[in-house]
């Protein structure tokens, strides 16, 4: 019988609760500012991390997990007496986290052999959108489903969901990097609030609207055009530092969508230093790409 290991990032936004509830190993990212190093999950909690964003001048600055702390976690894995290993990883194209795992997986059949199979997965994506499947893969496990099985459904998940973000200051967006100055300034004189689907490895400014309060209707009509089967799926309401009204209303557009449920779950460290703590998301299923997320590299 297979004996399975499971592990993810800690910018997949698993609440501890849950983590420790499935047994799911996190490798911390680390976040830098003022001089203080801590690590997300282990040492700040996302709604601490939000007042911090909000004071501090400068943008604090993240750390991807090193080969050393996956090859830690493979390590347990053996010594726990394992069979299988399941990595699944923030999107590759914005973090160096994957390419850390693939590096100690080397490092680990270099020293250790084939015994014990790795599987890693790039999520494409962020926060609970792939946290969310790595604890469906923790609850397989739960039931007894083979390894084989549980990658399966991981890839085929992973290849549905999707995302669409909001904004409601540019301020951050400026900070990182993620736009300019001069579009930041435009676009704050205008009361611009930028809509981004996060699909496929891509963060896409789909479209932009005018005012704080016309964010979340624009947020529910482009669920509404990209959704796939909504009475059978539980859309997931992700939220930084933002008045509970708002997500109140999210909440109530999408719940007029059709969707089986609504759960909320607050965003961590990796996004909200981009986009800044007044930042809401949705994450939902659409139709399955041509391609299943990336595996061994």
């Amino acid at each position: 019988m297979d004996k399975i290991y499971i592990f993810t990032d800690s910018s997949s936004d698993i609440p501890p609760a849950l983590v420790e509830r499935y047994q799911i190993d996190i490798a911390p990212i680390k976040v830098t500012y003022e001089g203080r190093t801590l690590r997300e999950y282990y040492d700040i909690t996302p709604q601490a991390y939000w007042k911090i964003l909000e004071q501090t001048k400068d943008i604090p600055v993240t750390t991807q997990a090193t080969p050393v702390q996956y090859l830690e976690i493979y390590q347990r894995a053996r010594l726990a007496g394992c069979t299988h290993v399941l990595g699944v990883t923030i999107n590759a194209k914005g973090s160096g986290c994957y390419q850390s795992a693939c590096m100690a997986r080397d490092m680990f059949y270099e020293e250790f052999g084939k015994d014990m199979t790795i599987e890693l997965v790039d999520s494409e994506t962020y926060t609970m959108v792939y946290g969310r499947v790595v604890l469906k893969a923790a609850q397989m496990r739960e039931m007894g489903a083979p390894f084989d099985q549980i990658v399966q459904e991981v890839r085929s998940a992973l290849a549905r969901s999707e995302a669409v973000l909001g904004v409601y200051t540019l301020q951050f967006l400026k900070k990182s990097g993620r736009i300019s100055g001069g579009a930041a300034f435009v676009g704050e004189a205008l009361g611009l609030r930028p809509i981004s689907h996060v699909y496929a490895g891509g963060v896409n400014v789909c479209g932009k609207v005018r005012g704080d309060k016309n964010v979340t209707q624009a947020m529910v009509n482009f669920v509404k055009e990209h959704v796939v089967g909504p009475e059978n799926q539980i859309a997931g309401l992700l939220y930084g530092d933002v008045p509970e009204e708002r997500l109140d209303a999210l909440e109530a557009g999408l719940r007029d969508l059709g969707f089986a449920g609504v759960e909320r779950w607050p965003i961590g460290v990796s996004v909200i230093t981009n986009t800044g703590p007044q930042a809401l998301a949705v994450m939902y299923d659409g139709t399955p790409r041509d391609h299943l997320p990336a595996g061994k590299a």
